[in-house]
């Protein structure tokens, strides 16, 4: 018996279970290790971005800062007209802690005549001078950034505007008005009134208030005109809605063409040296003034300057009085060997006027030197290469407190025609300047329109005269001209202003004059009983009983200052009636048709002497790092 022996197969020998979990222990921890260091790693290098992000914000902050700052000094720059070289390298580096700054400003080009295309002005020229500026920051770890800005300095004529003023514009017509021409005002902007159409833009560095200025009271009669052409209602303010909104709903409403210091508008500086006040324009030569002064004073840039002693008024005598003006009182000083009158003609052009008549307003009888501005223009177009003017200044001294010569003024009367240009080729034109009040009898410039400007404390417009000389049918203490049924301007001590009725005038000529202004804002802080200034409706004043009668203005209304001689108060109801009694006021209002002169577009029309006004606006902005 065979005995068969079976084995079982033999299986592979097993390692250690514990050796084995020891070596998956290890493989973790590696793979852990490499995982923290990885993010010790990566939180390392974030950190030294995020750092290094940190300083390169921080410079290129401060190198936006450093433009700025730029910005600045060629703003101040600005003050004494169009940027030119000196001003250029009198620009200093900006100073900012923890960096070291460098700058480097130039311009490019030079200054041109061009329309402004972007910005609160786009659509006005100016005299265009393209500006290039660099800003670098470097901290003290080498960290660097650099700004580079381009801006325009743009200077822009005054009587571009349809209306310019440097303090708060109130304008709150009771009759109806529709103006077109740009409204500008370096303070704020208070509008109401039952029946104003704007036709144009209006803009102020400021705030704009659908309010009197004088009383918490508003008309929901203002509109402006949007794109369209289309009348929108006024119906928000910068009280009403903050900054962000006021632009929006501006945008929305009007297109634009009512901005403010929500859309950014900068103000337009005049050109001035600083802590010099816009007055000095109008005020007269003297022996002190600095070269900086001298090219803005309209007086240096007078071709004709003529000087009246007061002391003339005290002659008691009318027609020595005049006599004596051209032979005694009177010298003239023209520029470019240009002639000046002789005696004869003199005396045809100049007459003076003592007590000439009863101004309303302030209360009292002017001394005039009376302007025949036919015989001014009949004499300078016989020989105009030789006589025409371009400038006329006129300055009174010796005024003191003699009531014959405690308020001096310049009339203008039989102007409808002004002087021929000296140059052919020339558009001509004429500004009539001084310091003083100024009265304009009659229209003004309406026989072939030249560039006419009027500048002067402020200006009263009297109406076209039944005849030339103005005569009067009666007693100068009667009614007017209207003894006999006649309206017009008469030299009267009439203090009934409804017995003197007007007639119909026009004038075309651009104003720069001082105006009255409302004390304060009813809403500010410690503001009581604040008294109403008249508004822009009251900058042109009127003596007589304009009701239902039309003046007719087209140009530019610029008031830089307050009126310093002819102060009397717009609301003035103290004037003694025909019985003696107040008679509650000096005069009623025309119908108002006034315009912008659009000639004043075109920079060839501009009346001699036109000043500027400046701003420096950004076109474009890079940064480098």
């Amino acid at each position: 018996m065979t005995t068969h022996r079976f084995s079982q197969p033999r299986l592979p020998a097993l390692r250690p279970r514990r050796g084995f979990a020891l070596e998956v222990v290890l493989l973790i921890l590696v793979m852990f290790s490499i995982i923290v260091l990885a993010g010790l790693s990566a939180v390392t290098t974030i950190a030294r971005t995020s750092n290094a992000d940190y300083r390169g914000a921080r410079a290129s902050y401060a190198a936006e800062g450093g433009a700025d700052d730029i910005m600045s000094q060629l703003d101040a720059a600005m003050q004494d007209g169009i940027i030119n070289g000196e001003d250029i390298a009198s620009i200093t580096k900006p100073e900012i802690t923890g960096f070291r700054m460098t700058q480097s400003t130039s311009t490019t080009g030079t200054p041109e005549s061009r329309t402004i295309t972007a910005g609160p002005f786009a659509g006005l020229y100016s005299l265009n001078q393209p500006i290039d500026i660099t800003v670098t920051a470097r901290d003290t770890s080498g960290n660097k950034a650099t700004a580079v800005l381009s801006v325009n300095a743009q200077t822009i004529p005054l009587f571009q505007f349809g209306v310019f003023y440097e303090d708060d514009l109130e304008i709150l017509p009771g009759a109806p008005m529709t103006f077109a021409g740009w409204v500008h005002t370096n303070g704020n902007l208070y509008l109401s009134s039952a029946s104003a159409t704007f036709q144009s833009n209006l803009t102020t560095p400021d705030s704009v208030f659908w309010n009197r200025k004088n009383a918490n009271d508003r008309l929901s009669g203002v509109r402006i005109n949007n794109a369209a052409g289309t009348a929108v209602q006024l119906d928000f303010d910068s009280r009403s809605l903050s900054e962000p909104a006021f632009k929006t709903r501006s945008e929305v409403r009007f297109n634009g063409r009512l901005m403010s210091k929500a859309h950014g508008v900068r103000p337009l500086k005049l050109p001035l040296p600083a802590n010099v006040a816009p007055v000095t324009l109008v005020q007269p030569r003297s022996a002190g003034d600095s070269p900086m002064v001298q090219d803005v004073k309209m007086a240096w840039k007078a071709d004709w300057y003529i000087t009246v002693n007061a002391a003339v008024f005290d002659i008691a005598n009318a027609a020595t009085m005049n006599a004596s003006l051209c032979t005694t009182y009177m010298t003239h000083e023209r520029s470019g060997g240009l002639q000046v009158p002789d005696a004869a003609s003199c005396a045809k052009i100049f007459k003076l006027r003592r007590n000439a008549f009863y101004e309303g307003r302030e209360d009292l009888r002017p001394d005039l030197l009376d302007i025949n501005m036919d015989s001014l223009r009949i004499w300078s177009d016989a020989s105009k290469a030789a006589r025409a003017p371009r400038i006329i200044y006129v300055n009174f001294v010796n005024v003191g407190g003699n009531t014959n010569k405690d308020y001096v003024a310049v009339r203008l009367r039989q102007g409808a025609q002004l002087p021929k240009p000296g140059v052919a080729a020339d558009t001509g034109g004429l500004s009539m300047v001084t310091e003083r009040p100024m009265y304009v009898l009659g229209d003004y410039n309406t026989i072939i329109w030249r560039p006419a400007a009027i500048m002067s404390d402020a200006i009263t417009f009297l109406s076209n005269p039944p005849n030339p000389a103005m005569t009067l049918t009666a007693s100068p203490t009667a009614s007017g001209c209207g003894q006999s049924g006649q309206t017009g301007w008469c030299d009267t001590l009439q203090t009934n202003y409804a017995k003197r009725v007007a007639r119909p005038a026009t004038v075309n000529a651009a104003l720069l004059v001082g105006h009255s202004p409302t004390t304060c804002d009813y809403a500010r802080a410690g503001c009581t009983l604040p008294a109403y200034g008249g508004g822009l409706e009251n900058l042109p004043r009127f003596l007589e009983n304009w009701s239902g009668v039309t003046f007719r203005y087209t140009g530019s209304l610029v008031s830089l200052y307050q009126s310093r001689f002819a102060f009397g108060l717009w609301g003035n109801s103290t004037n003694p009636g025909s019985s003696g009694a107040p008679s509650g006021g000096y005069y009623d209002a025309p119908t108002r048709a006034w315009s912008f002169d659009v000639n004043f577009r075109f920079p060839e029309r501009l009346p001699p002497g036109t000043p500027s006004v400046g701003t420096v606006l950004q076109t474009a902005f890079r940064p480098l790092y």
